[in-house]
């Protein structure tokens, strides 16, 4: 299933989508607690940092785009800060703002999340409070014109349509049916996700609903406790609203879907550790409707969703999957050694997450070129230093350079997955320098770990890490054993065993 999907995401193009809906303008203030206020039980949060992204249907946007979708937003904005800020966050995710109308007489909907950790080093990042600023009344039936005329040449040029429903005031049943006759008659797929829907009617004759465990279960009366729950509620939702198909989230269970010719399944989740489930609802949206219009089946499009809100809900906050990353993921998935084969921009942001749970970070590098049992004692050893190991290994280039002509043996994808097969082993990262400095810089462990045959001021790297409390360890020494040593018995013709030597050349190699 794994190379299907690989297969599919890598060549279905650049599909166009408009995302027609309630925008909101996600807010994310950041900082420490250090006390409770003396006047109640109440957590004290000194700010520091604040964020923007696109919310709402502009975060399904802004996923959209970060998949490779070619994507138009059409939505309203008030007249404020706010809508100068959610448009250019939405351009700057890569999505089209064309779509979306001024309303004077509204605000801008926003969403403030504030989280709060502890201690200098980033512990338990948690939700402390959700501030929603946002206008419930009726945007009016002008208004509901000019969102209609602004969408209607992005719905004629679309291969998929997304109305995200959020219960502010943009839909009503006239415009949704307006909507989705617009797209029926362009042959244009309409996906609606709605929140919190009291009733399934006003998205009558929709391709396919989008909706979670709860909703289903208000709208149906039915509880989806198994199949023969999922299978009651699937064919409910496809009556009561005319439907050509639905799909309902199910969370760590997966999704199911049924259509209205009689198809009906439930596609396994993707279970990951989970950071944070804001945003999982966009990506899981963004995900499918991704697929829709590349012209796939349900099955298809509810496994892509799948793996992408599995991935999502990895991270803080609501954090778009570019394309390029989910197919590093979904390699990963099919081989899950190379899970532990990460970009340094993504080993960075991992790194952060952990470390704000309190984990500390070792670390060690080499060549690793073939890799022996001297090496398998230093990864054992620094693996011990702290509660996660990052392996750096030089590219091809940096090795050839470092340890000269016909080295290394193997190439920088064998050597990282033969070290990512170490249990030991958390995360491998490649680096092209020939001095591992700049890594160490970047990584900034908290142990720093290299073989027994260094003096610890030789370590490079070991100014740096005491300089902010890390610390540097030197692994037992492995005599005999030095793949420099090994190639020259291999090259003699001697099968020998342990000789003499010493365990590296300048770096593991």
């Amino acid at each position: 299933m794994y190379e299907e999907l690989h297969e599919f995401l890598e060549q279905l193009g650049r599909p166009r989508v408009c995302v027609i809906g309630d925008v909101v303008l996600a807010g994310y203030v950041w900082g420490p607690v250090a006390r409770i206020s003396p006047e109640g039980p109440i957590p004290v949060l000194r700010v520091d940092r604040e964020d923007h992204k696109p919310g709402g249907a502009a975060g399904v946007a802004a996923m959209l785009a970060a998949l490779g979708a070619e994507v138009t937003c059409a939505g309203v904005v008030g007249e404020d800060e706010a809508a100068i800020c959610l448009r250019r966050q939405l351009e700057a995710a890569g999505a089209c703002a064309a779509g979306l109308v001024t309303c004077p007489d509204r605000t801008t909907a926003c969403r403030t999340r504030y989280l709060g950790w502890v201690q200098s080093a980033g512990r338990a990042v948690q939700q402390m409070l959700q501030v929603d600023d946002e206008p419930t009344g009726p945007i009016g039936p002008d208004m509901a014109r000019a969102v209609f005329e602004a969408a209607e040449p992005l719905i004629d040029r679309a291969e998929a349509v997304v109305a995200v429903d959020m219960g502010l005031g943009l839909f009503d049943a006239a415009l949704l049916r307006r909507i989705i006759e617009r797209a029926a008659a362009r042959g244009v797929p309409v996906i609606v996700d709605p929140e919190a829907p009291r009733e399934c009617a006003p998205y009558g004759r929709a391709d396919c609903l989008l909706v979670n465990r709860s909703e289903a279960e208000a709208l149906t009366g039915i509880e989806l406790r198994g199949a023969a729950d999922y299978a009651r509620a699937g064919r409910a939702l496809i009556a009561d609203g005319a439907l050509h198909s639905v799909a309902v989230k199910l969370d760590r269970d997966g999704i199911y879907f049924a259509t209205a010719e009689g198809e009906e399944d439930l596609v396994p989740a993707h279970v990951r550790e989970v950071a944070d489930v804001t945003g999982a609802g966009e990506m899981v949206a963004a995900a499918f409707t991704l697929a829709l219009a590349a012209g796939a089946a349900l099955r298809r499009a509810a496994e892509l969703a799948n793996f992408a809100g599995g991935v999502e809900v990895t991270r803080h906050g609501a954090t778009v999957v570019s394309r390029p990353e989910m197919l590093t993921e979904i390699r990963a998935e099919a081989d899950p050694a190379l899970r532990k084969v990460k970009p340094l921009d993504e080993l960075l942001s991992i790194l952060e997450t952990r470390r704000a749970r309190g984990e500390k970070v070792a670390f060690t590098n080499g060549c690793f070129d073939l890799l022996h049992v001297g090496h398998l004692q230093l990864i054992r050893f620094a693996r011990a230093q702290a509660d996660m190991l990052v392996v750096g290994i030089n590219s091809d280039a940096s090795a050839r350079e470092l340890k000269g002509s016909g080295r290394p043996v193997n190439g920088e994808g064998a050597r990282a997955r033969m070290l990512a097969g170490v249990a030991d082993v958390d995360y491998v990262v490649a680096f092209g320098t020939k001095s591992v400095l700049p890594l160490v810089e970047r990584v900034r462990p908290d142990v720093l770990v290299k073989g027994g045959d260094y003096g610890k001021k030789d370590v490079v790297g070991c100014e740096l890490v005491e300089s902010y409390g890390g610390r540097v360890e030197l692994a037992p020494e492995v005599e005999g054993l030095s793949t420099s040593d090994i190639i020259q018995r291999i090259h003699e013709g001697n099968e020998g065993g342990d000789r003499g030597g010493s365990q590296g050349d300048g770096a593991p190699a």
